[in-house]
């Protein structure tokens, strides 16, 4: 399956059929059989009732995600730089648009941006690249996203919120500007400004690196499907 275009669901569905339809079969010889489970639970880890089969569009969609992963963390690369040229030129892919005349490998990748969005957290390191609001970095699995929305911090970046020395977090800003959920996952990151600088994770790797595996899985888990830890 090509990494760079995203099949129609048609063609999606179809090769699903297929693949039911020699796994129902009753013999190698007859293309008959009774169905008895739904491709969609098929497709649910063997600890799930099912039989760990890929989604295929799901699959397609997080091999596309690494596209958007790689244009996300090699900012510097002739591809990311083309893309951000002409589709995202004041942003990042995070907040690219579909734009005028797209290529169709745009708008594969670009199908994979909620996925990738959903998926990864930054890390705070000197706070100077990540936004305060519309950036997630807080250590939330869930939602990484700032929910407060006072007027202060429009523009603002995570380094307004250290003190002055750069050792730690603001209580006074954090007390003015956040709401108490806020307030405490903020408080759960270590500032540590000397030695790192702000970088880009992927939640569902230990690494921290974007695997197509865990993003298919986190797919799973944004739908609402049971998943198994492992493929079968």
């Amino acid at each position: 399956m090509n990494a760079h275009i995203l099949l129609p669901v048609e063609i999606s569905h179809d090769m699903e059929s297929l693949m039911s339809k020699y796994w129902w079969r009753t013999s190698a010889s007859s293309n008959s059989g009774i169905h008895w489970m739904s491709w969609e639970r098929l497709c649910y880890h063997k600890s799930e009732g099912g039989m760990g089969f890929r989604n295929l569009r799901d699959f397609n969609l997080a091999m596309l995600g690494k596209q958007g992963w790689r244009l996300l963390t090699n900012p510097d690369s002739l591809v990311a730089r083309i893309f951000k040229a002409r589709y995202y030129s004041n942003g990042t892919f995070l907040t690219a648009e579909i734009g005028s005349n797209p290529s169709f490998v745009w708008r594969s990748i670009l199908e994979a941006q909620n996925l990738v969005a959903n998926g990864i957290r930054w890390c705070v390191g000197d706070g100077k690249n990540i936004n305060v609001l519309g950036d997630p970095w807080l250590p939330d699995k869930l939602n990484a996203w700032v929910s407060s929305s006072h007027p202060g911090l429009a523009n603002a970046k995570v380094a307004n919120l250290f003190t002055m020395d750069g050792l730690s977090w603001d209580l006074d800003v954090l007390n003015d500007l956040f709401e108490p959920r806020d307030k405490e996952l903020i408080l759960q990151i270590p500032v540590n400004i000397a030695s790192t600088r702000d970088h880009l994770v992927w939640n569902g790797e230990l690494s921290g690196l974007y695997s197509v595996k865990s993003a298919y899985k986190r797919i799973q888990e944004m739908k609402g499907l049971p998943y198994g830890m492992k493929f079968v």
